[in-house]
């Protein structure tokens, strides 16, 4: 099978292009706030950088890279991304997002405000290597905690508190489909916090997303609302993930920095498992539905287990347009995620595995998901807190039958299908979450 590359510029609406004003202006917002007293997780990353030579080296490399990024392309105005001198005034930034909740610049969305900071440096290659740095990554998930604490709170709720301003403007209502969504509240600020908006349900689900063949496991049906990025079959358990088209490598996808965790994936065998299998991978928007249900008839194998991993790094850089979109398959294999595995009676094992993207890296399994567990399709799987924003499904190569990637219409997906065009990050390929996908067919012969 031959990989396309991938295109760099994937337009998943968690942010304005860097060169828009609205970006710049959200720059110069945070980085121009007054300076106060970093919190322990802020104050902990500064220590762990100066007492660590690597990280020392990395991160003073990485601040000097962005100025020769700046001063080469000074005259052009071409490199649109933030200027960060030193690792105080990265930490300052922080520090500032700490109490800022996604939001709009003039009717565009920064909904990685995070992400819009570490563009400063992730785009050089000191950069980059510090961000795959387990030590740099285990000092970044407090601060990123503490920010999701904050969502939970009140306090994050402003953006829905004043009728035609931020979440509650005609855009942004129009993009998220304003009346389609359970509310905490009839009257203003609607919802009580972040992230109860970002994790609302849908007011009548069994008719907004009614489930496909819900009595067979032959119609395969999506577990979450989004687009599709690509599908892949014949996945190796071994491959080379950062290069080219990014093949999906099952030994890596299926593996864990933590001891215990990897030791319950190693005694299942799911790299042996779905070797020859196949993938099918969607990325979400944030206007999208961030719950998952179940997509198919069976039992919890065992378990779900959410992996740590790394939370700003990236194979296509420095890829502005999608905020780490287009680098989707090689997160896969390095990201923060979860992983549940079903068995079926009739059509092997499926294996979901929600996937962190930048700040944006919480998955939460339903208190339900347990081992030996009876499910059925539709049924709450979990849900992003304010976290993830890709899914793949992993297929079971069965050695009678054959899995054909095709919607209720009879359409066939396109394996590769061409990114979206606009800063929301409409797809001309949209997964609806239980949904037909696919379809498995007997190999007759």
């Amino acid at each position: 099978m031959t990989h396309q590359l991938i295109p760099h510029n994937v337009q998943s609406g968690w942010l304005p292009h860097p060169s828009k004003d609205s970006f710049q202006r959200f720059i110069r917002m945070i980085l121009e706030k007054e300076a106060t007293h970093y919190p322990n997780t802020i104050q902990a990353l500064k220590n762990a950088i100066e007492a660590d030579e690597v990280l020392t080296y990395l991160s003073e490399s990485a601040f000097r890279q962005n100025a020769n990024i700046l001063a080469a392309n000074q005259s052009t105005k071409e490199a649109p991304i933030p200027q960060i001198r030193d690792l105080d005034a990265l930490l300052k930034a922080f520090n500032a997002l700490l109490h800022e909740a996604p939001q709009f610049i003039d009717d565009d969305l920064v909904g990685l405000p995070f992400s819009a900071i570490i563009l400063a440096i992730d785009a050089t290659l000191s950069g980059s290597a510090l961000l795959r740095l387990p030590k740099f990554n285990e000092q970044m998930k407090p601060i990123l905690d503490q920010w999701a604490a904050f969502l939970r709170s009140e306090r994050s709720a402003a953006g829905f508190s004043i009728e035609g301003k931020q979440w509650l403007s005609p855009t942004a209502k129009k993009q998220y489909n304003f009346p389609a969504w359970e509310k905490d509240s009839n009257s203003l600020p609607y919802w009580s916090s972040w992230d109860s908006f970002f994790t609302r349900k849908l007011k009548n689900p069994a008719k907004q997303r009614p489930i496909a063949g819900q009595e067979t496991n032959q119609v395969v049906i999506s577990p979450n609302d989004g687009s599709l990025f690509s599908w892949q079959p014949q996945v190796k358990r071994k491959d080379v993930f950062w290069l080219k088209g990014m093949p999906y490598s099952l030994d890596d996808i299926f593996s864990s920095p933590e001891l215990k965790q990897d030791r319950v994936l190693k005694k299942h065998k799911l790299s042996e498992m779905f070797e020859g299998g196949y993938v099918f991978q969607t990325y979400l928007n944030p206007y999208n539905f961030h719950r998952w249900w179940v997509p198919v008839n069976g039992n919890v194998l065992f378990d779900p287990i959410v992996i740590p991993g790394c939370f700003f790094s990236k194979c296509v850089l420095p890829d502005y347009g999608g905020a780490t979109t287009a680098s989707t398959p090689y997160l896969a294999e390095v990201n923060a995620r979860g992983i549940i595995v079903f068995q079926t009676e009739d059509f092997g094992y499926v294996c979901c595995i929600p996937l962190g993207m930048s700040e944006v890296s919480t998955v939460q399994f339903d208190a339900s998901m347990t081992k030996g567990a009876k499910v059925q399709k539709g049924q709450e799987m979990g849900m992003f807190h304010y976290g993830g924003s890709s899914f793949l499904v992993i297929y079971q190569n069965l050695p009678d039958k054959q899995l054909v990637f095709v919607n209720d219409q009879g359409q066939l997906f396109p394996q590769q299908p061409p990114p979206p065009g606009n800063s929301a990050g409409e797809s001309n390929y949209p997964t609806y979450i239980g949904a037909q996908i696919g379809q498995w067919y007997c190999k007759c012969s």
